[in-house]
C-alpha cells in the first residue's frame, strides 16, 4: 500500500511538471487569438513550426548581411509536409506529422 501511495504521489508530480513545461511554452508561442489555450499535441506542433520560423528569419537577415545564400531550414528541424491549415499566425509553415520513422531521444 505505501509503495502504490508513493508511485501515485511521484506521477501526480511529474504529470505537475509536465504541465507547467507545456503551461510555460504556451505562453512563448504566438496564436490566434491570443488567449486560445492549445492541446500539448498542437503546442507541441506550433512550437515546431513557429523553431522554422525563426529559424527562416535568421537565414534571411543573414543573407541580407552577408549576400552569401543560407540555407532555407539552418538547423535542418522539421522538415516542411503539408497538412491541413490551422488558426495560428504561422500558418503559412508546415510541420509534419510524426510517424513511425521519426523518433524523438
Amino acid at each position: 500500500m505505501t509503495r502504490k501511495i508513493f508511485t501515485n504521489t511521484r506521477e501526480r508530480w511529474r504529470q505537475q511538471t509536465v504541465n507547467s513545461a507545456f503551461a510555460k511554452l504556451r505562453k512563448l508561442l504566438p496564436t490566434h487569438p491570443p488567449d486560445k489555450k492549445l492541446s500539448k499535441n498542437e503546442t507541441l506542433r506550433l512550437a515546431m513550426r513557429y523553431i522554422n520560423f525563426l529559424v527562416k528569419v535568421l537565414g534571411e537577415q543573414s543573407l541580407q548581411q552577408t549576400g552569401v545564400a543560407a540555407p532555407g531550414n539552418i538547423l535542418g528541424l522539421f522538415p516542411p509536409e503539408p497538412h491541413p491549415p490551422d488558426r495560428t499566425l504561422l500558418g503559412d509553415y508546415q510541420v509534419p506529422s510524426p510517424g513511425p520513422s521519426h523518433h524523438i531521444p
